[in-house]
């Protein structure tokens, strides 16, 4: 059975990150992959202090809730990232989460690790698709590097509504096969 860890960064519980982020785990479930979803939002997770301890060890030594995700995406087979867009680029709890990974890689930027399947899922009010395709592709080369390796995006454009993407019917779908396909 495959597990499926997604994170959730958004503040808004029921937008449309979250509806896509749910969609794509709602695809996962009945493909018959054991989930898991964290709101970043809801965790305590300390910004990274920088001391490459757990380039080391692979292991980070501040305790607080990263721990836990840690441990799912080591275990996972694939991962999710939800995040709204703002000021072009992800949230600053998506951002506390990605500083902390570097335990991923050791000392000579080696992934520790198999490498996983990424699916990256954002929301942005901006109607143009390729607005913020610059920061997507810094984020999809960094992610890279610790061995998580997108093989889908989901992009909710024009979304100022926390509503739009329930009612894309065709966005949805696209989230959710997304989900099924792993």
């Amino acid at each position: 059975m495959k597990k499926v860890v997604a994170f959730m960064g958004s503040p808004r519980n029921n937008g449309n990150t979250a509806t896509l982020v749910q969609e794509v785990i709602q695809g996962a479930q009945d493909a018959g992959a054991e989930t898991t979803i964290f709101n970043l939002y809801d965790m305590n997770i300390k910004p990274c202090q920088g001391c490459l301890v757990c380039r080391k060890t692979g292991h980070c030594v501040m305790q607080d809730d990263f721990q836990n995700m840690f441990k799912h995406i080591v275990d996972a087979d694939v991962v999710v990232f939800g995040s709204p867009i703002y000021l072009w680029q992800i949230t600053a709890q998506m951002k506390l989460l990605w500083d902390r990974l570097c335990g991923l890689f050791d000392e000579n930027h080696k992934s520790r690790y198999a490498a996983k399947s990424l699916i990256m899922v954002y929301s942005q009010g901006n109607p143009n698709t390729q607005a913020f395709q610059t920061s997507f592709q810094t984020n999809e080369a960094m992610l890279k590097m610790f061995g998580l390796n997108v093989v889908n995006t989901i992009l909710q454009t024009g979304g100022s509504d926390p509503n739009t993407a329930a009612n894309n019917k065709e966005l949805l779908l696209k989230a959710y096969e997304a989900g099924k396909a792993i």
